[in-house]
């Protein structure tokens, strides 16, 4: 009688995103031994103590490796190419293939970001439906979700960011996402509709982000060098190192232009470190830290007259005001943000996931009217509990985020500030309190309900006007819920349902905008969403097809309005309707080709946005009926993506872009443009250690003078901030493996 060794083995297997996968297959020896459960784990005993290990699962490149039975075995995968409905999604910590999410979510992976140039997430986010993303200027970014846009002069607001996990929206509601360098995201999640059942204040949506990674056991230095038609340069380098148990991203970013306009020179220095440490079966630890350095030149809106006759001007002297280029109109924003989180599994079916950041900004604004210094500090947590049963999952929780502003307010003299106008300090504490509850119910039903508790203020100080007083702002508590159905037919077909209420308290630069007054008036938005989807995979790894239908209601919506000279004031303008339809299609007429072409996508995203305001009435003007200011009724992308075996690549994007208002009277409007991008590309492995890609990317618009990003309710009619006609990028990539 013989008696045979038995050696253990036992790891965790996750997403890119470091997401636990339940259900992959693992094998030792060409032979099936496990499957992860819900956190991922796995483990087995084989007789064998040194082998080959494989882990594979639907929609996700398999991986294998030579292990011994002495370490701890933890992998990533990647997801493979054109898998649409096998992507992993975050989205209400449901942790689930997009096909099975009760939410409409849109998904911008890594390829899909790199697409336009390696410069500005502008055009990506633009071809998903529902989203519009401007750039006035080099740098200068507002987002809105489903024509959710009034409230953004410039800037993003109403939508809700998180990095990594970690509120990245600070609790001013302000979210510095022209911080962020290109290379330091490496995809993106994006959440239609009111979310507050989950992720505090907003109507708008949510936004997701997630830094890159290394792949399976990288140990790698890359560079990253591209030059643009006028005077657009880009570096970057990085260190990725990923192995069993530890993620490691280091980068430096730098940026710079010149503009096309005159006086729209940006730089941007962005220093970025991620990274994720699996500290036995139970613990895992997240770190993310980035400075960011931005400075951008402000040009400031033109006339139709201006528009047609210079297009490239800044904005001109006009009566008691100054040229943006006399007053060196510019921004200046230095950010510190640190964050750091932990993942604990306390056994199947608990686990929490606790998070803390700090951030720090020193801004400065020059501007024609006045100059403006300010110092932001903020800190903040969010912890979620998850407990799962069998088809019952639960999730309660909650956010804190506290920030203090002291800021001054100068007058202006050719971008030196001089006369002391205002000397305030602000602070704004918010916190809410969530649970979601979601069922798998009989006959591939599955519910998701959740609700929060929101509660959000404001102290406000001026200090150079005695006796200095401190002025609260409180908005009233709120309740905010949100219940979805969905409902499987068959393994292709999904069709889903939800209604959600949204509550949006104004932002700290729309409770004391550059006027320079606190407006105690000002009230909070709210808003209720009715919404219907389905998902379908028509032909398998071949057709996609995507639809949402939603009805927006919102009370006490918030505009923007400019005085005489320019400083922007918010006032509510009554309730606006917003009815749209979203589709997307992906097709694959070839996939996994072994010839010339390895794969080729054809693709297609539409969104027509029926948006109006309603019971508006501004003194004697009754605005009720009109157009919702700054949203296109209609946008179309198409596109087509090639790739070949010999490591050449081509991606062709075509969008157009309907006219749209640019006051709320609708009496002036910014004209219909289409625009053409192409990328074209070659990948080589230049040794076993040496990884190239060279590229060149055009982009060109049909419609010129055209804007990326108006001015709305512009004083003295200056609405247009003309974009470059078309532009030239080249650049190469060279990865250096150390292994």
């Amino acid at each position: 009688m013989s008696l045979l060794a038995q050696y253990q083995f036992n790891g965790k297997v996750f997403t890119e995103d470091s997401i636990a996968l339940q259900g992959v297959t693992v094998s030792f020896q060409n032979k099936s031994v496990a499957i992860t459960n819900a956190a991922g784990e796995y483990s087995f005993v084989n007789s064998v103590a040194n082998g080959v290990i494989n882990f594979s699962f639907i929609g996700y490149e398999s991986f294998s490796g030579l292990v011994a039975s002495d370490q701890i075995i933890n992998i990533k995968l990647k997801p493979a190419a054109g898998m649409l409905d096998e992507t992993i999604i975050k989205a209400y910590e449901g942790n689930t293939v997009l096909q099975n999410s009760t939410a409409t979510v849109s998904v911008l992976n890594n390829a899909a970001l790199e697409r336009y140039g390696n410069t500005s997430f502008v055009a990506a986010v633009n071809t998903v439906p529902g989203v519009k993303m401007d750039e006035r200027s080099p740098g200068s970014y507002r987002l809105s979700i489903r024509g959710n846009l009034l409230r953004s002069p410039f800037g993003v607001r109403n939508v809700k960011v998180y990095w990594n996990g970690i509120p990245f929206t600070d609790a001013n509601g302000n979210t510095y996402l022209n911080q962020i360098g290109f290379g330091n995201i490496g995809s993106m999640e994006i959440l239609k509709g009111p979310a507050g059942s989950m992720y505090g204040a907003g109507t708008g949506g949510v936004v997701l982000l997630s830094s890159p990674v290394g792949q399976s056991n990288e140990n790698s230095i890359s560079m990253n060098i591209l030059g643009a038609s006028y005077g657009t340069l880009s570096g970057e380098m990085a260190y990725k190192v990923n192995n069993q148990s530890t993620t490691t991203n280091l980068s430096y970013t730098h940026q710079q232009s010149d503009g096309w306009r005159n006086h729209t020179a940006m730089r941007r220095d962005v220093v970025n470190y991620t990274g994720s440490f699996i500290l036995g079966t139970k613990r895992t630890i997240n770190a993310h830290f980035f400075y960011s350095d931005l400075y951008y030149q402000t040009p400031g809106g033109l006339t139709k007259r201006q528009l047609d006759s210079a297009a490239k001007q800044s904005r001109q002297a006009s009566g008691p005001f100054r040229s943006a280029a006399t007053q060196q109109a510019a921004i200046n924003n230095k950010t510190l943000y640190a964050g750091v989180a932990q993942q604990y599994r306390f056994n199947q079916q608990w686990t929490n996931t606790t998070s803390f950041y700090t951030s720090n900004s020193q801004f400065k604004n020059p501007s024609i009217l006045n100059y403006q210094r300010k110092t932001e500090q903020g800190l903040g947590g969010r912890t979620v509990t998850q407990f799962k049963q069998g088809a019952f999952t639960m999730h309660v929780g909650g956010e804190y985020q506290y920030a203090f502003t002291a800021t001054r307010t100068f007058g202006n003299r050719s971008g030196v500030s001089d006369t002391l106008q205002f000397d305030d300090e602000i602070s704004a504490t918010q916190y809410n309190i969530f649970l979601q509850t979601a069922i798998k119910l009989p006959h591939h039903f599955n519910i998701t309900a959740g609700v929060s508790y929101n509660n959000y203020q404001y102290g406000f100080t001026r200090l150079n006007k005695l006796p200095a007083t401190t002025i609260k702002k409180l908005f009233d508590p709120v309740v905010v819920p949100r219940i979805a159905l969905l409902k499987n037919i068959g393994k292709n077909y999904t069709f889903y349902g939800s209604i959600g209420k949204g509550y949006s308290p104004p932002t700290i630069d729309e409770i004391v905008p550059s006027t320079g007054v606190f407006n105690t008036l000002l009230r909070a938005e709210k808003a209720i969403n009715y919404e219907l989807g389905a998902r379908g995979t028509i032909l398998p790894s071949k057709l996609y097809v995507s639809a949402a239908m939603y009805w927006l209601f919102l009370n006490n919506t918030i505009v923007t309005r400019r005085d005489a000279a320019g400083a922007d004031y918010f006032v509510n303008a009554g309730n606006t309707h917003q009815r749209g339809l979203e589709l997307s299609v992906n097709y694959f007429p070839l996939k996994n080709g072994n010839r010339v072409f390895r794969e080729v996508q054809l693709w297609g995203n539409f969104s027509h946005i029926n948006a109006r305001f309603k019971n508006y009435q501004r003194g004697a003007n009754n605005f009720s009926g009109n157009k919702l200011t700054g949203t296109p009724p209609n946008v179309l992308v198409l596109g087509a993506d090639v790739i070949m075996n010999a490591g050449f690549y081509t991606n062709l994007t075509y969008s157009y872009t309907a006219a749209l208002p640019l006051n709320d009277a609708n009496t002036f409007t910014a004209a219909d443009y289409h625009l053409l991008f192409l990328k074209a590309g070659y990948k080589k492995m230049l040794t076993s250690k040496i990884h190239g890609e060279i590229y060149v990317v055009f982009d060109q618009s049909f419609d010129n003078p055209y804007s990326l990003g108006n001015d709305l309710n512009a004083a003295g009619n200056r609405f247009f901030n003309p974009s470059a006609p078309q532009n030239f990028t080249g650049g190469i990539k060279i990865q250096f493996n150390l292994k």
